[in-house]
């Protein structure tokens, strides 16, 4: 009977009279998050002990996170959340952009670009273009850019167009001076374009971006982005005309 007694003890201990408790930290995000400037989002780290989870920003200037796991974007940066309890770490790697590029698949239809951005605010025609507007109205789509635009013709993505607050211009010439490779200005129908290139040698960019100010009644900045291909001279006045003919009275 004692030695039933001694193995039932034994067992006991081994296995702590009961269920394990995993002391893990839960988190089923990426090892980097992409956010834009002052968006929120919630890390959803979970364990299933009663060990407190910690949170912790290397960089608060640029990303801070509460004690409920929710990363703010405060600045244009890199940071690095740490988040651990007792007996576990998970290290996530947060970026804050100005904004959220438009993908530069050029090509692909109207359908792939509904299951990337989901279905579009505002769908405009003029019977060759379609464009599917995001944003728009009084709800921003993001801080800096309230809205996005995406062009078609005979259902193919030809160009990308954002709307952007005229007040963040020095963070978007940064954000673009660190991105792009800027080719000049140019007066074109009376509005002044700076040019810039998605690679430093011309001959092997694929996109052009131009950026022209006092847009609209709101005097936004207005970024577009088109297909480029180097025919031997940088014609970018030539290319951006091209565009006003493409995109008609849309």
């Amino acid at each position: 009977m004692k030695k039933i007694a001694l193995y039932l003890f034994v067992l006991c201990t081994l296995y702590s009279c009961g269920e394990r408790v995993d002391h893990s930290i839960k988190y089923d995000g990426g090892d980097t998050i992409n956010i834009v400037l002052l968006e929120e989002m919630n890390l959803n780290a979970t364990s299933e002990s009663d060990d407190p989870i910690i949170y912790f920003s290397d960089n608060e200037m640029v990303v801070t996170v509460s004690q409920s796991g929710i990363i703010y974007g405060k600045n244009i940066g890199e940071a690095n959340i740490t988040i651990s309890n007792p007996n576990d770490q998970v290290v996530v790697k947060v970026i804050v952009s100005l904004f959220e590029e438009p993908t530069l698949n050029f090509g692909i239809s109207t359908e792939e670009i509904i299951n990337i951005y989901g279905q579009p605010n505002h769908t405009v025609s003029d019977g060759d273009t379609t464009a599917y507007i995001y944003g728009s109205g009084n709800s921003w789509y993001s801080y800096a850019v309230w809205e996005m635009d995406f062009f078609f013709v005979d259902n193919q993505y030809i160009e990308s167009d954002l709307y952007i607050r005229s007040d963040v211009e020095p963070r978007l010439n940064e954000f673009l001076d660190n991105k792009y490779y800027y080719q000049g200005n140019d007066t074109i129908n009376n509005n002044l374009y700076h040019i810039y290139l998605n690679e430093e040698n011309p001959e092997d960019a694929t996109v052009l971006l131009g950026k022209i100010n006092n847009v609209g009644q709101y005097n936004d900045i207005c970024v577009f982005y088109i297909p480029f291909e180097f025919d031997g001279k940088t014609d970018y006045k030539g290319i951006i005309r091209k565009r006003f003919d493409r995109l008609g009275n849309l």
